[in-house]
């Protein structure tokens, strides 16, 4: 068993747009996401926390943002977060993407969870009770949403 236990989850956020899960680790999981037609990988976790199987690269689109979780001894700031939101411009231009951190707990969510208030115009409460129905373990921390208001109060 890879570094997630259990089943590799694809969640889509928008149909066709923005889907969110673990990290990808495995050659099973890379092709789940070219049959859901994802064509860029958002990574928000650091390479030594989650290595990026062979051929990432080759297949697909791929940006690492790395945004601190609640294990690194800091949080995220708004520019953090503005950095992974122009990534994930970036990737959203050639196709859906798919957004991971280790576990997509907390950094993944709080990505989706920007792009939903800056690009579909969701307030903080309507994006994370949409992200909780499509995506269960969405969890971000109150000093990650700290972040995020302060990404778009700024």
């Amino acid at each position: 068993m890879g570094p997630i236990s259990g089943r590799f989850r694809l969640t889509w956020v928008l149909r066709e747009e923005l889907a969110i899960g673990p990290g990808p680790w495995a050659d099973r999981h890379l092709l789940r996401l070219q049959q859901e037609g994802i064509r860029g990988v958002l990574s928000l976790c650091a390479w030594e926390e989650l290595p990026p199987p062979a051929g990432l690269r080759e297949q697909f689109h791929t940006r690492r943002v790395v945004l601190p979780d609640h294990r690194s001894g800091r949080w995220p700031r708004p520019e953090d977060l503005e950095q992974a939101l122009a990534a994930l411009a970036d990737l959203a231009a050639q196709g859906p993407v798919f957004v991971h951190c280790v576990a997509a707990r907390e950094r993944s969510p709080l990505v989706c969870l920007a792009w939903l208030m800056r690009h579909r115009g969701l307030s903080l409460q309507q994006g994370l009770d949409y992200l909780l129905q499509v995506h269960p373990g969405t969890s971000p921390l109150p000093q990650q949403l700290r972040a995020l208001t302060g990404l778009l109060e700024g």
